[in-house]
């Protein structure tokens, strides 16, 4: 019988795998009615961290969890559906700053309403596997 994975580091890492494409799958079923993709929506919650009060495109872009997402594209499709404004900064005219409009900022709030059982992915797992979940992944990622 052919052994599936090298070593268990392989089969972790096809598990984290696994497990991200699970959680990305879950997120993209709850966001399909809004016509918004898992990245859009990450965005757009990001800007509404900090309504009515706008980001740059760069300070989006770090706060984002896709560190190789195209932020020039992302934003001109919520420009396009009209959940994003752009305006240069009078202070500093290479700046772009995004912000939201008081409809989109709505909008996206009524978009989370979907995701208040968003615990429920993890509920069945116990405080100290969360716990520990959380430090190893932390710890992969900050080595």
């Amino acid at each position: 019988m052919k052994k599936l994975f090298q070593n268990e580091y392989h089969r972790l890492i096809a598990n984290i795998h696994k497990t991200d494409g699970y959680i990305f799958n879950y997120f993209q079923q709850k966001l399909s009615p809004f016509d918004l993709s898992v990245q859009q929506y990450i965005a757009l919650r990001r800007l509404s961290e900090v309504y009515p009060d706008s980001l740059a495109a760069g300070e989006l872009k770090e706060k984002m969890t896709d560190l190789n997402s195209d932020m020039t594209r992302l934003t001109d499709r919520l420009v396009a559906k009209k959940l994003v404004v752009r305006a240069i900064d009078p202070q500093n005219r290479r700046r772009v700053n995004l912000s939201l409009t008081e409809e989109s900022y709505q909008f996206v709030q009524a978009v989370a309403v979907e995701f208040k059982d968003f615990d429920s992915i993890v509920s069945h797992l116990t405080d100290e596997e969360i716990q520990i979940m959380n430090t190893l992944l932390e710890k992969i990622r900050n080595r």
